[in-house]
């Protein structure tokens, strides 16, 4: 049986509500860090640029498994 290696240990990662500006398509984004909003692409119109985040960010530490 293979282990398993669990992504936040490797790459921090911020976890946030999104909307695209454009087309107002709202998603929860999960990306590293370093990503940038502007170099998103939105799942609606399919645009970069227009990624704004709605300021509801989420906490998913151990204790919410």
């Amino acid at each position: 049986m293979s282990e398993i290696h669990y992504i936040e240990e490797n790459l921090p990662h911020r976890v946030s509500e999104v909307i695209c500006i454009n087309c107002k398509h709202r998603w929860i984004a999960v990306r590293p860090c370093k990503n940038k909003l502007k170099d998103l692409e939105c799942a609606g119109c399919h645009q970069q640029g227009y990624v704004i985040e709605t300021g509801e960010l989420f906490d998913f530490g151990e204790e919410s498994f």
